[in-house]
């Protein structure tokens, strides 16, 4: 059945082109891979061991680092063999 869509429904932008999103811990996410933040997907330029391997510092260009501790869905680019 159809719903309306509310004012309080987030509204969540298409993913970059040429990529397929899945939820990953921190370890397993890779340098090139995509995340969903403040609206707009962000590319991770660099990361860091965060003193465990359960966490990690993503660097993003032109952003402050993010500090993940969970999981969460981020956007890696498919690859051609």
């Amino acid at each position: 059945m159809y719903e309306r869509r509310t004012a309080d429904q987030p509204f969540i932008p298409t993913p970059p082109v040429g990529t397929v999103g899945a939820t990953r811990p921190p370890t397993g996410v890779r340098v090139g891979d995509f995340i969903l933040l403040d609206g707009t997907y962000q590319r991770i330029q660099d990361m860091r061991s965060a003193g465990t391997s359960a966490q990690r510092i993503l660097h993003f260009a032109g952003r402050t680092p993010l500090i993940m501790r969970e999981a969460r869905t981020t956007y890696r680019p498919i690859e051609h063999r």
